[in-house]
């Protein structure tokens, strides 16, 4: 019985704010693994196969070329792939010697550190390592110092190879085996750089995994990750949101999230991928090594999913639409205004009729002006009378009143102010003076009589 595992992969590596070179490295298979002098990477994985292997770790790198002193986590992931590769064994077998290579490489690193007197303050010491290793349709978790890995299956979030696990294990294999509980190593206790392998699982279709380095986790935090992590969407786009946000944090560790989802899952029957490795040629063997040591270059994709596209098309048209509606208000009011501007202008027109001072037009039922009585010959005996002086009624001169007009209006008209107002109304009988109706005669007296009326 053989189990064929179809995954896709995504990885996103960013150096942290103030750094001097991205501490993170990965490892993605033998396909992809991180370049120091690269700070910034993204890589893609999608296959089919028995037997995956992938992790993240933090300063587990040791270069010192002047003392011919080299060591890395990559190289012995390499050399472990390399050997599962062509090799046989169960998943067990193959975490325990996982296990021993990641804690041989920290205890050289931090023998460097100590030889070279770099102190304990130093972000250094904070190594960090976490990987998964899928096999024959079962999965095993590993990490090591701030290294974490979590699970997501079937909605339910968990960490894997934690220390709480760790302890719960040696609690339930101490009870199991004396009976007692006590003398029992708590977490913190053991020895430093020791590497907490998971328990076994079998794989389900759904599973997905997060290899995350510890400047992402201190950036997000746990339930952030889980909300995330959780996301209906391919490995890509969720590596992508939680590197996005980290950044937006902006944390000084460097930032490297590996996520694993497993896409289907195929158990077949016969020979299997084994027995068939194991009646290879040893050239057939060289030759498969060979392969898996000639990684082709890392592949950088920074355009950003279009999953924004439509939002942008949508923004584009309300910006549109409100201009015109702006314009059309625009447009509305400026009409208004001119509108009322010719109205104005047309009822301050003035249409008064004035009738010539010589021959005055009477208003029906109105008695007609006293004319001058011709002179007469004085008679010598009598003493000749004063000829009369014209009165200022000869002058009256009258007003029609049109459409618009008004009291105050024809006051300043005939008299060059308002102040004759009430003089005027009350010269001709009307009371209100804001009651006037089209056709009305006004009569248009002197100043002079205006003034000498009571």
């Amino acid at each position: 019985m053989s189990s064929v595992i179809k995954v896709n992969a995504c990885v996103y590596s960013r150096i942290g704010y103030g750094r001097v070179n991205n501490t993170s490295s990965f490892y993605m298979n033998g396909k992809f693994s991180s370049e120091h002098h690269i700070d910034n990477v993204q890589a893609s994985l999608e296959n089919r196969g028995l037997e995956y292997l992938f992790s993240v770790s933090d300063n587990m790198d040791c270069d010192y070329p002047e003392q011919e002193i080299n060591v890395s986590i990559l190289k012995e992931l390499r050399k472990f792939h390399e050997k599962i590769t062509v090799g046989s064994g169960d998943i067990q077998s193959k975490a325990k010697e996982l296990k021993s290579r990641v804690n041989e490489t920290e205890r050289l690193i931090e023998s460097f550190l100590e030889m070279n007197r770099i102190q304990r303050t130093d972000s250094a010491w904070d190594m960090g390592f976490s990987g998964l290793l899928l096999s024959d349709g079962q999965l095993v978790a590993l990490t090591s110092g701030n290294g974490r890995i979590y699970m997501m299956r079937d909605g339910m979030f968990r960490p894997l190879a934690s220390e709480t696990a760790k302890a719960k294990r040696e609690i339930e294999n101490r009870i199991i085996e004396t009976g007692e509980d006590d003398e029992i190593e708590l977490p913190g206790d053991e020895e430093r750089g020791s590497v907490i392998v998971s328990d076994i699982y079998d794989i389900h279709e759904g599973d997905s995994f997060i290899l995350l380095s510890d400047g992402l986790y201190q950036a997000l935090g746990e339930e952030k990750i889980e909300d995330l992590l959780a996301l209906r969407s391919d490995s890509s786009y969720i590596a992508y949101r939680l590197v996005d946000e980290a950044m937006k944090r902006n944390t000084v560790g460097d930032i490297t999230v590996l996520v694993v989802q497993v896409e289907k899952l195929t158990i077949s029957s016969g020979s299997g991928k084994r027995p068939a490795l194991r009646t290879q040629t040893r050239h057939n063997v060289r030759t498969r090594v060979d392969k898996l040591n000639k990684a082709p270059a890392i592949t950088y994709k920074y355009n950003r999913r279009n999953a924004n596209k439509y939002q942008s098309t949508v923004l584009i048209g309300m910006v549109i639409v409100s201009v015109v509606v702006l314009f059309g208000i625009l447009f509305l009011m400026i009409s208004s205004l001119m509108n009322t501007g010719r109205e104005n202008a047309h009822n301050n027109t003035p249409t008064t009729t004035v009738s010539p001072p010589t021959s005055p037009t009477m208003s029906p039922g109105e008695t007609d002006l006293p004319t001058e009585e011709p002179d007469e010959t004085p008679d010598p005996g009598e003493t000749p009378e004063p000829t009369p002086t014209p009165t200022p009624q000869s002058n009256i001169q009258t007003h029609v009143v049109k459409k618009g007009d008004s009291m105050s209006a024809i006051t300043r008209q005939y008299y060059g102010d308002t102040t004759l107002l009430d003089k005027l109304c009350k010269y001709n009988n009307i009371s209100d003076p804001d009651k006037i109706i089209q056709g009305q005669v006004i009569k248009i007296p002197p100043k002079e009589v205006l003034k000498e009326q009571d």
